[in-house]
C-alpha cells in the first residue's frame, strides 16, 4: 500500500510538472494557434474578426485521488461494500471532471456564437449547433449519471439479497416479486431478514421510487420532463419552496448520492449486526 501511494504522489507531481510545462508552451505561442485558442491564457487581442472556432485548454489533473464523500467502507468490508464504493468513487470522479470540461466548453461555445453575429450565414449555422449542443451536452451530462448511480445502488442491495438468501436456503428468483420492482423486493427482503436493524423510512422509499420512474422513463422514451405529481413529492423530501422547476441537475444528481450513500452506511452496519448473530448459531 506504502508503494502506491509514493507512486500516486510520484505521478501526480509528475503530471503538474507536464501540466505547467505545456501552459508554458502554449503562452510561447510553441503548441498553440493564438488566433483560434479559447482559453484565458491563450487568448489574443487581435483575433480575426470571423475565426469564430476556439480551442479549449483546460488544466485538470490526471489522476484526480479525492474519495467520494458519500460512501465509504469501515476498515475491512465485504466485497460488495468496497465495490460499490469504488463504484461511488469513480463515477463521482467523473461527473466532477465532465462537469469542469461542459462549463469551459459552453463558455467557450458562447464566446464563439458571438463572435459570427456580423456574419448571418455562419451565425444561423453555429447557432443551430450551439443550441443543441447546449441543452443535449447537460441532459445527456446528469442523466448518464443518474442512471449510473441508481445501477450501483441496485447491484448492492441484489448482492447483499443474495447473500442473505444463501443463509436461508433461498434462490435470489424466490425473493424477485413478480408484482412489483426487483428492487422494492429487494428492500423488503433485507427489511424482514435483517429483523428490523436495516429499515427505510417512507421518504427513503418515496424518493427510490421517484428516481427509479425517472431511469425508466428516461431510458425507454427518452422523457426528461418530471411530473408534475413527482415533482409535489421531490418539493417535500428536499424541503424546497413551492412553484421550484425540478431537474435533475446537479443538485439533484448530489442529494441522490446523499440519500444512497446514508441507506448503504446503514445497510454495511446492519449487515456486520446481523452476520454476527448468524455467526454464533
Amino acid at each position: 500500500m506504502e508503494f502506491f501511494k509514493k507512486f500516486f504522489t510520484k505521478q501526480k507531481i509528475e503530471d503538474v510538472r507536464k501540466n505547467e510545462q505545456n501552459c508554458e508552451k502554449i503562452q510561447k505561442n510553441l503548441d498553440c494557434n493564438s488566433e483560434n485558442c479559447g482559453c484565458k491564457m491563450c487568448e489574443h487581442k487581435d483575433e480575426k474578426n470571423g475565426d469564430y472556432l476556439k480551442n479549449i485548454c483546460i488544466q485538470i489533473e490526471t489522476i484526480p485521488c479525492e474519495p467520494n464523500p458519500y460512501f465509504v467502507v469501515n476498515d475491512e468490508s465485504a466485497k460488495f461494500f468496497e465495490e460499490f464504493e469504488i463504484r461511488m468513487t469513480t463515477i463521482y470522479r467523473m461527473y466532477s471532471i465532465n462537469s469542469i470540461f461542459l462549463k469551459e466548453y459552453q463558455k467557450v461555445s458562447r464566446e464563439s456564437l458571438t463572435s459570427t453575429r456580423n456574419n448571418e450565414k455562419e451565425f444561423s449555422k453555429y447557432s443551430k449547433c450551439y443550441f443543441i449542443n447546449n441543452n443535449a451536452f447537460k441532459e445527456i451530462h446528469h442523466m448518464s449519471n443518474l442512471l449510473n448511480i441508481f445501477m450501483i445502488f441496485e447491484v448492492l442491495l441484489k448482492n447483499i439479497t443474495k447473500d442473505l438468501a444463501y443463509d436461508k436456503h433461498l434462490e435470489l428468483e424466490e425473493i424477485q416479486n413478480k408484482n412489483m420492482s426487483y428492487l422494492n423486493s429487494y428492500i423488503l427482503f433485507l427489511e424482514d431478514a435483517m429483523e428490523n436493524k436495516f429499515f427505510l423510512d417512507e421518504r427513503e422509499k418515496n424518493f427510490i421510487g421517484i428516481v427509479r420512474k425517472i431511469r425508466n422513463d428516461y431510458l425507454h422514451d427518452y422523457m426528461t420532463e418530471i411530473p408534475e405529481s413527482i415533482e409535489k413529492e421531490i418539493v417535500k423530501i428536499f424541503n424546497l419552496r413551492e412553484g421550484k422547476r425540478i431537474v435533475v441537475d446537479e443538485y439533484f444528481i448530489e442529494n441522490t448520492c446523499k440519500i444512497f450513500g446514508d441507506i448503504a452506511k446503514r445497510l454495511e452496519k446492519a449487515y456486520w449486526e446481523y452476520k454476527n448473530k448468524f455467526l454464533e448459531k
